[in-house]
């Protein structure tokens, strides 16, 4: 699956599998330059990654309401790493 996040001119898509069984998530890639996030980044849902001081991935959180109402959800994620260690 992936999820989309704006920034400025960029936009950042993670892509991940989800277990809802337990809430988690394993965290594939993170990149500004996935094509496929720009071309869909209002067709997938709404996603970023949240890091703690060190900037190690914590958490993913997807709202799959694309507007500002929709309600997130967090999962906790299976493989933490450093932020920028997920790319392709």
């Amino acid at each position: 699956m992936k999820a989309t996040h704006r920034l400025i001119d960029s936009v950042w898509t993670v892509e991940f599998n989800l277990n809802e069984k337990d809430n988690t998530a394993e965290i594939l890639r993170y990149s500004r330059n996935d094509e496929e996030g720009y071309q869909k980044e209002y067709q997938l849902p709404k996603g970023w990654l949240k890091e703690d001081d060190d900037r190690t991935v914590t958490a993913l959180v997807l709202n799959t309401n694309r507007g500002n109402n929709g309600a997130a959800k967090q999962y906790a994620v299976t493989n933490p790493k450093y932020i920028f260690s997920y790319g392709a």
